[in-house]
């Protein structure tokens, strides 16, 4: 007869393990460290300069060289200037003050002799000179030029008992005792060359013309008329 100890005795363990009753829990998603190195920053910034700056290179260099191809189809030429025709009245000069008067009408020939592009002109202004002393001056109307154009340019100047200074008021004299006297005129201003699919930018145009030699009477003459064979004018832009 089994005894109440023996009852009590637990019976050996048979089978499988009892099973978890919940799952393994889920993999927590691995996230990446930011990374905020100030090198990899400076470095990103430095490419993105470089970048822009090669765009820009290579724009302006495609422009040139669209330019240049152009200027090469075009080929450009300076217009052409020419004293036609000048006068000179009331001419009176007093080395004593260093004054002068005098009263010039002149007239300018001006080609374009561009065979594919026309030319516009604006603020210009033209001037007499004597030697590098500017005596008057007077602004012109703005006027363009088709192709193989000539213009002729008619204005006048003038002086009214003004300071010359007295090397220009003796040198006048002494050229007026000779019978002739030598006068200078300039012309500046802005220039554009134009055709129907292409406009360059505005120019500055200088133009000399040297040796403008007026007959004058040696025994007192006030008035007198262009001598001479005038040379063309010289341009510059």
């Amino acid at each position: 007869m089994a005894t109440s100890a023996e009852a009590n005795k637990p019976e050996p363990a048979t089978g499988y393990p009892v099973t978890y009753a919940y799952a393994a829990p889920p993999p927590q998603p691995q996230v990446a460290p930011t990374n905020r190195s100030p090198f990899r920053l400076a470095s990103f910034w430095s490419r993105l300069l470089c970048r822009l700056f090669l765009v820009v290179i290579v724009i302006i260099s495609i422009m040139a060289v669209a330019s240049f191809a152009t200027w090469l189809i075009l080929k450009p030429e300076f217009p052409e200037f020419r004293v036609d025709s000048a006068s000179i009245a009331q001419l009176n000069t007093t080395s004593a003050n260093s004054t002068m008067t005098a009263t010039w009408k002149l007239s300018l020939r001006v080609r374009n002799p561009n065979r594919k592009l026309a030319l516009v002109y604006n603020t210009l202004e033209a001037a007499v000179l004597y030697g590098e002393w500017e005596l008057d001056s007077t602004l012109l109307p703005p006027f363009s030029q088709e192709k193989g154009n000539e213009t002729r340019l008619h204005f006048q100047a003038g002086l009214l008992s003004e300071y010359v200074g007295e090397s220009v008021a003796r040198g006048i004299e002494k050229e007026r005792a000779r019978g002739e006297v030598e006068f200078g005129i300039g012309v500046y201003g802005w220039v554009r060359y134009k055709a129907r699919w292409w406009s360059m930018r505005w120019r500055f145009m200088n133009v000399y013309c040297n040796g403008v030699k007026i007959g004058v009477s040696n025994d007192g003459g006030t008035a007198g008329d262009l001598v001479g064979q005038v040379r063309p004018c010289r341009v510059e832009m």
